[in-house]
């Protein structure tokens, strides 16, 4: 079941296209699954395994390596989520143009590059990882950006 009330969408490259797509089981700390919505920006636990540790911060390309980032398309807030315990996500870079409302406070012009700090959207700093660039701001209107990864 999909969330009707939720102000995220993928424009284009999922579930068919470019973007490449992975189902993830969710980690689970004290007996609580960790809330991960659509939405959010994620990373592996481990480089290569199937479980999500929680929302991603861009780490200092002046000390640090990129990070492989993964958009989350279905997860725990949705119900057959929080059922199987897992979500599902593309990977950031691959060619998807999404829309969300998952964003920290910022000027994001058209071509503004984005970054992302506790899982959210943020206007790219020096020294920060870019997943994808500004296509159009419509925070005034929807509250909403639409990016292109």
């Amino acid at each position: 079941m999909s969330l009707l009330n939720s102000k995220f969408d993928i424009r284009r490259g999922y579930p068919n296209g470019s973007a490449l797509a992975e189902p993830f089981s969710i980690k689970v700390v004290g007996g609580v699954a960790v809330s991960l919505p659509q939405g959010k920006v994620v990373t592996q636990e481990l480089q290569g395994s199937k479980t999500v540790v929680n929302a991603a911060s861009s780490p200092d390309l002046s000390s640090a390596d990129p990070i492989d980032a993964w958009l989350v398309v279905e997860g725990n807030d949705d119900f057959s989520g929080q059922y199987v315990g897992k979500l599902m996500a593309v990977k950031l870079g691959s060619g998807v143009i999404f829309e969300t409302s998952g964003y920290a406070a910022g000027a994001y012009a058209p071509g503004t590059p984005v970054s992302f700090s506790a899982g959210d959207l943020k206007v790219k700093a020096a020294n920060e990882q870019i997943i994808g660039y500004v296509l159009e701001d419509l925070t005034a209107t929807k509250g909403t950006l639409v990016i292109s990864s």
